[in-house]
């Protein structure tokens, strides 16, 4: 072998320099530890020959299964079954809302004013009566709806544990992946800085430049997957939010089953009676406040087409404030257009100037590259 062939061989770390290096690396940082350096060299078997294609491929099965999780995450946050927890859980609030005796009374036929209020307060009682146990049976149907959300619900937790495992594995292995590229960046470095020693010839020359574009390749490929890892290390704690929230609807519901409903049941019952006694007052006031509300709406309008017609008749056809802004308007329009056109022959002569400029600039540098060839 020449000593020109020599001097063109990639330069390659022993295990032992290799080791050390990587002992040197913030291992916590990438989530690692000192046994881990085995898997790190087998990782760093992928980038043996170096090359474009080996760097766009490096570690993108890790990667390919991280966005897989974040996927598989992202359905369980838009899954059905909590959605469908929370709206049959917005029906039963919805059902119980529509037990509303004053809703029940605008049903009635219209009879009349006095007349309506009369029949509406005769029916109160028995139509409030019917519409009750049709809700009832409403909410007992939501209830056994929800009860079988629930069982998804807890099945859920246990799926979101084998996701949180897995996350925190691909996490180890991009940690794993980063420390062999920066590993394979290292030698790379010193291969480039080797060269660089040499006499240089359009070979010597062509490596360098070849060399520093797969190393600059390599670190944005690296910079990616420390990105991915991030990203994997957030997924954490967002697996043992969704668990949690997945437990506290479930508890929720529980408190809802058990408490709230029985406690409407009873409240509504007894509100039948209460609202008997409301609607009696309430025809009462009715009847006497559209008395007085009649009375004084005919003596406010009396009042306010007077005053009106008195304005009306005094007002000028044209108001001197309107005559003033017409005018300001005017003269400002004509202010902002000298203005603008100011403006706009002042930036053509800069635009011009800097035109200039840059075709300077271009043939500077045209004249420069013809000198250096």
């Amino acid at each position: 072998m020449t000593a020109s062939e020599q001097q063109n061989l990639p330069v390659e770390f022993s295990s032992e320099v290799i080791e050390k290096k990587f002992q040197q690396m913030n291992l916590k940082e990438l989530g690692l530890q000192e046994q881990d350096f085995t898997e790190v060299l087998n990782a760093r078997k992928e980038l043996a020959e170096i090359n474009h294609s080996s760097v766009a491929e490096y570690g993108k099965n890790i990667a390919t299964k991280t966005s897989t999780y974040t996927d598989e995450l992202l359905d369980l946050v838009k899954n059905k079954d909590l959605d469908v927890t929370g709206q049959k859980l917005n029906e039963v609030v919805q059902v119980a809302q529509q037990l509303n005796t004053s809703n029940l009374l605008n049903k009635s036929k219209n009879t009349g004013f006095i007349g309506g209020l009369l029949s509406k307060f005769k029916g109160a009682k028995q139509s409030f009566d019917q519409h009750f146990n049709t809700t009832k049976e409403q909410i007992d149907a939501l209830v056994k709806e929800i009860e079988s959300s629930q069982n998804g619900l807890k099945a859920r937790v246990g799926t979101l544990d084998k996701m949180f495992a897995g996350v925190q594995d691909e996490y180890r292995q991009l940690g794993i992946y980063v420390a062999a590229g920066r590993l394979k960046q290292e030698e790379i470095q010193q291969e480039i800085a080797t060269l660089t020693t040499q006499e240089q010839d359009q070979q010597t020359s062509q490596k360098i430049y070849d060399l520093n574009h797969l190393a600059n390749n390599l670190e944005k490929r690296v910079s990616d997957l420390l990105v991915l890892q991030q990203s994997a290390m957030q997924t954490l704690p967002m697996i043992r939010i969704i668990q949690s929230n997945n437990l506290m609807l479930v508890d929720k519901f529980y408190a809802i089953k058990n408490i709230t409903l029985p406690a409407w049941k009873n409240q509504i019952s007894l509100a039948i009676s209460l609202h008997e006694q409301k609607n009696s007052v309430q025809l009462a006031n009715t009847i006497d406040n559209a008395t007085n509300e009649l009375l004084k709406r005919n003596a406010d309008l009396l009042h306010q087409n007077s005053v009106d017609t008195a304005r009306a008749n005094q007002r000028s056809v044209i108001d001197i404030e309107t005559l003033e802004h017409v005018q300001n308007t005017l003269i400002q329009t004509v202010n902002d257009v000298i203005q603008i056109q100011k403006e706009g022959m002042q930036k053509r002569e800069e635009a011009s100037t800097r035109i200039k400029a840059l075709q300077n600039n271009l043939q500077q540098m045209v004249l420069d590259t013809a000198t250096k060839s």
